[in-house]
């Protein structure tokens, strides 16, 4: 699914880079807030995402033998704002959120990935360094 033009992705402006070749990275962030939503509500449909502030990268790797650094993993957190309705559409809210996206073994044909879809309160709470790199080093280590 492709992102929509109603998206706003321009927290990403300047930093497309961070994606690590991911081949459609606003694609893939729109069809899995979709997937969550659904996960509770299952008419949910998400009309657009906003993306706000200064996005948090990590990104670890490990020297080739040409010295230079090769990516084993990365991830990527953004506060958004989600309009979505539901109910057959009779319902809406705008949903204050955190997008967390964690990618790992990028370098082999292991690729796996995770996402963290955190709502209202706990958007603010997990938008922190700590907590960010804790969710980072867990899912490095194949922590569920």
């Amino acid at each position: 699914m492709p992102a929509s033009p109603d998206d706003d992705f321009c927290a990403f402006e300047g930093r497309e880079h961070m994606f690590f070749g991911l081949r459609d990275p606003f694609g893939l962030i729109r069809s899995e807030v979709e997937d969550a939503l659904r996960a509770q509500i299952a008419d949910t449909e998400v009309l657009s995402i906003a993306t706000l502030g200064e996005p948090k990268f990590l990104t670890l790797g490990r020297k080739a033998e040409d010295e230079k650094v090769i990516v084993t993993h990365f991830g990527f957190a953004v506060r958004a704002k989600l309009t979505v309705l539901f109910d057959e559409r009779r319902k809406g809210e705008l949903i204050d959120a955190l997008l967390t996206f964690l990618f790992g073994d990028v370098d082999t044909n292991e690729k796996r990935y995770r996402r963290f879809i955190d709502v209202h309160e706990e958007a603010e709470r997990g938008f922190d360094d700590a907590a960010f790199k804790e969710r980072f080093l867990a899912f490095r280590q194949g922590a569920k």
